[in-house]
């Protein structure tokens, strides 16, 4: 049995809420941790399309992009066509979980989709930085034997990666002494009487994102009634996270060609662009999805060519248009790709666990706009 809580275990993995804005309404937004999951569906927005095709197809979960409530309710009745959703969305006893700002913010999230989409060139940088994190060095002690076990499940959780290396420790032998007192269940040794263990010392490198799960692994993994470990500061940055990416074209292409590319990668029909020099070449380049007029001067600061991101409004246009940045407007909609690559992802985690579901993209969505 696969719950609500195991999936999404993983996705706060991948994206934890501690990246989220303050004031985006992340997580779950109805139904239960503990509910069972047979079937999930993953969609960018909770609507009356993709409620339907939910229904349709029996599933009991979804997992969505943009958080189905944003605003306070102060009535839940069916006199509001939003609030019927909500009201049918309970009586089908489906479950609902929203990664939104996290999912954007995240390494290999969102933004950076977006960006490789494009072939953008590195160095990729992260154009608003909302969040640094470090690394905290992890030394643990287990019995000789468990050692393999134990390492073997930190690293499955996340600790011991540094840069493109994964699986990273540092390992010592030596031994270990203690006397259980009369209070104590130990695994090796008796009450009263002092007690030598061969042991190893495990030394990895953890992500301070990963705190609280390393802790839990080792409780749960450990032989010891009682673990030994220390956590120590290292001053070293592990990772910036925040909102937008800048990269680079391998070559630099007009607007008019860039266009083109936006369009094809992104699977748009039209887009809305500033083109203030029909000669010039654009080579660096800002990305955002979804609304990201607020940003355009972090693009300025990274010294981008053009920025790429959607709702621009008329005024919001014009101030880009006054600084000298152009700028491609492809629409919110383009955030539709985290159907794609959250399905993909899922997949994985569903095959690496032995989950018994099916999981499926949302096929019935579609851009709120339409073009002629």
């Amino acid at each position: 049995m696969t719950t609500v809580k195991e999936i999404v275990h993983h996705i706060e993995a991948f994206a934890p809420p501690s990246l989220a804005e303050d004031w985006d309404p992340i997580g779950l937004a109805f139904g239960s941790y503990d509910q069972e999951v047979n079937k999930m569906m993953i969609a960018l927005d909770l609507d009356a399309k993709t409620l339907k095709e939910a229904q349709e197809n029996d599933v009991d979960f979804i997992f969505t992009h943009h958080p189905p409530i944003f605003g306070s309710l102060n009535t839940l009745n069916e006199h509001d066509t939003r609030r019927k959703e909500y009201i049918e969305l309970i009586k089908s006893n489906i479950s609902v979980y929203a990664a939104h700002t996290n999912i954007d913010a995240a390494e290999n999230g969102m933004n950076d989709w977006l960006i490789h989409a494009l072939s953008l060139e590195g160095p990729i940088e992260v154009l608003d930085v909302t969040t640094e994190t470090s690394y905290k060095l992890l030394v643990l002690y287990t019995p000789l034997e468990d050692a393999d076990s134990v390492r073997n499940a930190l690293h499955k959780n996340g600790a011991g990666q540094v840069g493109n290396y994964d699986n990273v420790s540092y390992n010592s032998r030596g031994t270990g002494r203690f006397t259980p007192n009369e209070k104590a269940e130990p695994t090796i040794g008796q009450a009263n009487e002092a007690e030598q263990v061969l042991e190893e010392r495990i030394e990895v490198l953890v992500p301070e994102s990963l705190i609280g799960r390393i802790i839990q692994t080792i409780y749960e993994v450990h032989p010891y009634e009682e673990p030994v470990f220390h956590l120590f500061d290292i001053g070293k940055i592990e990772k910036k996270y925040g909102l937008g990416r800048v990269g680079s074209l391998a070559e630099p292409t007009t607007i008019h060609d860039l266009i083109e590319r936006v369009k094809q990668a992104y699977n748009v029909p039209f887009v809305r662009h500033a083109n203030l020099d029909l000669e010039q070449k654009i080579k660096k380049i800002a990305v955002l999805g979804g609304s990201g007029e607020k940003y355009y001067k972090k693009a300025l600061e990274k010294e981008a060519d053009l920025y790429i991101t959607g709702d621009i409004s008329y005024h919001g246009a014009q101030d880009m248009i006054r600084d000298g940045l152009p700028f491609i407007d492809p629409g919110h909609f383009i955030e539709n790709i985290f159907v794609e690559k959250m399905t993909k992802e899922i997949i994985k985690w569903s095959e690496a666990e032995n989950w018994s579901l099916e999981i499926t993209p949302s096929t019935k969505q579609e851009d709120v706009f339409k073009f002629r």
